[in-house]
């Protein structure tokens, strides 16, 4: 008799245990989407107060208007000028590269990605001298042709510069 009960307790605390366990294991997970929502949330706030703060310099600054309006109607560029659109240029490139890597790490949704993609649509479409800047840096560094974001710019290159 003092046997059988020494099971059941043996028993119940094995239970109680694997009980333990799996509850652990539950709040584990939910600590790590927790984690995860938060490090997407942060992400998102980075991305978009770096935005802003392109933007606020376009209609804070008037040389800074005076020059994307340059870069919108192609004008004339000094050779200053000219270094700040390819600075301009290298600067979304890493803005949109981090905005990749991040969507890769799982940072950034499958929105914010598409998003992402449609800003270098849109910022393309509205500086058509900082395209021309952007197409040849893609053609200077073959890696960023693998780019899904870039991929609208990729398509634009000349067959034999896709090729290589």
């Amino acid at each position: 008799m003092a046997n059988s009960s020494r099971w059941q307790t043996k028993d119940i605390i094995e239970l109680v245990g694997i009980a333990a366990v799996v509850l652990s294991l539950l709040l584990l997970a939910y600590e790590v989407r927790q984690s995860n929502r938060i490090a997407q949330a942060t992400t998102t706030y980075e991305v978009n107060r770096d935005i802003n703060q392109f933007n606020e310099l376009g209609y804070s600054s008037p040389e800074a208007a005076a020059l994307l309006i340059k870069f919108r109607d192609g004008s004339q560029l000094t050779d200053v000028e000219a270094m700040q659109l390819q600075l301009m240029a290298r600067r979304f490139l890493n803005l949109w590269g981090v905005q990749e890597n991040a969507y890769e790490n799982g940072l950034l949704t499958n929105e914010q990605i598409e998003m992402t993609k449609a800003d270098v649509i849109s910022v393309t479409t509205v500086f058509p001298a900082l395209k021309n800047v952007l197409l040849s840096l893609i053609m200077e560094q073959p890696e960023l042709r693998e780019s899904y974001v870039l991929q609208p710019l990729v398509s634009e290159l000349p067959a034999e510069a896709a090729e290589l």
